[in-house]
């Protein structure tokens, strides 16, 4: 299915099969799904700015072409080198073991430079672009999780009391027996993410601890559990009523209500994820759709999806302040974050 809708989408079919996916489309209500999911990352793939300089200088070519023929200028004029034939002429015999001269190497050399620099950024965006879209999966498949979650316990999604971590939200799905603790595993990790290598190298061991576990670990081992348990997403806790009660998140599948998002970092400005070379993050909303945001701030409302009406990392003030959270802080327990101006 995905193949053909690829192909569609890429104007690579004739008229007979564009036809007959076209009444697949109509017909069929995943066909549309998948459709709408490829067109959207295809989308993104071209619309989305590399935060980093990925095109070589503009003069590159012109400088390396000058450099070329001054050298293959002066080269002509050294009685070690001699001209290529311009003719079949079997008149001047061609030499023998020809040795490679400095003149080759240079030009080789340049000519790589110029290939390298034009291919490399090109293969750089299709990584990060294939990144992305993992980081989406598996978020997509952590919403139809949540959503599971949902029915089985009178349309709410995970709790986060006011005294755990975020992260507990992945030791209840465990909990449930939704999604088993490999599965889990494997969905919460970004894969454009340092700890995604550091797992890849065996340096960094990724698991779900039980709450035994928690209770009996003490110090810098419980740190690490904490801070890893939620893997590289973020994901949001209650807020703060008039009265002063911590209440819980509603769960009404509404398109514009974030659930999970690649968890912020203190070393970017504006406090926004570090994943995805810093320059955005995968948002997953409460109606299971993922979408690629450049800026962690809600534009109609101004509203930081990361930082309460305090700019703190903590509960909401109100029902509509939108707060995600990394695995290991806890509604009440503030860091003081500044906001870029």
């Amino acid at each position: 299915m995905r193949d053909e809708l690829l192909a569609y989408l890429l104007n690579d079919l004739d008229d007979e099969q564009r036809s007959r996916i076209e009444a697949r489309l109509e017909s069929d209500p995943i066909w549309r799904h998948e459709f709408e999911r490829l067109r959207e990352y295809m989308e993104e793939a071209r619309d989305s700015s590399n935060c980093e300089a990925d095109t070589p200088p503009e003069d590159l070519v012109q400088r390396t072409c000058l450099f070329v023929k001054q050298a293959s200028a002066q080269g002509a004029l050294s009685p070690t080198v001699l001209p290529a034939s311009l003719t079949e002429s079997q008149e001047i015999a061609a030499p023998k073991n020809r040795r490679w001269t400095l003149l080759d190497i240079s030009v080789v050399a340049c000519l790589l430079l110029v290939m390298g620099s034009l291919l490399l950024p090109a293969l750089r965006k299709s990584r990060d672009a294939a990144r992305r879209q993992q980081c989406q999966e598996n978020l997509h498949r952590l919403g139809f999780a949540l959503a599971k979650f949902a029915e089985q316990a009178g349309g709410q999604i995970p709790v986060i009391d006011r005294h755990e971590n975020a992260g507990m939200y992945a030791l209840k799905l465990v909990e449930s027996g939704i999604l088993t603790r490999r599965q889990l595993i494997e969905f919460l990790v970004c894969p454009s993410t340092q700890m995604a290598e550091d797992i890849h190298r065996g340096v960094v061991v990724f698991r779900i601890p039980t709450r035994q576990e928690l209770s009996e670990t003490k110090g810098a081992t419980l740190k690490s559990l904490l801070e890893n348990m939620g893997g590289s997403f973020a994901y949001r806790i209650g807020y703060v009523d008039q009265h002063g009660n911590y209440c819980q998140v509603e769960f009404s599948q509404r398109c514009n209500a974030p659930v999970m998002a690649d968890k912020p970092s203190s070393s970017v400005v504006g406090f926004q994820s570090a994943n995805h070379s810093g320059c955005g993050q995968n948002v997953m909303f409460q109606d299971q759709s993922v979408r690629y945001v450049q800026l962690c701030i809600q534009t109609d409302r101004d509203k930081h999806w990361f930082l309460n009406e305090d700019n703190q990392p903590a509960a909401g003030k109100h029902k509509q302040d939108i707060v995600m959270m990394r695995s290991e802080a806890r509604p009440f327990g503030f860091l003081t974050v500044k906001r870029k101006k």
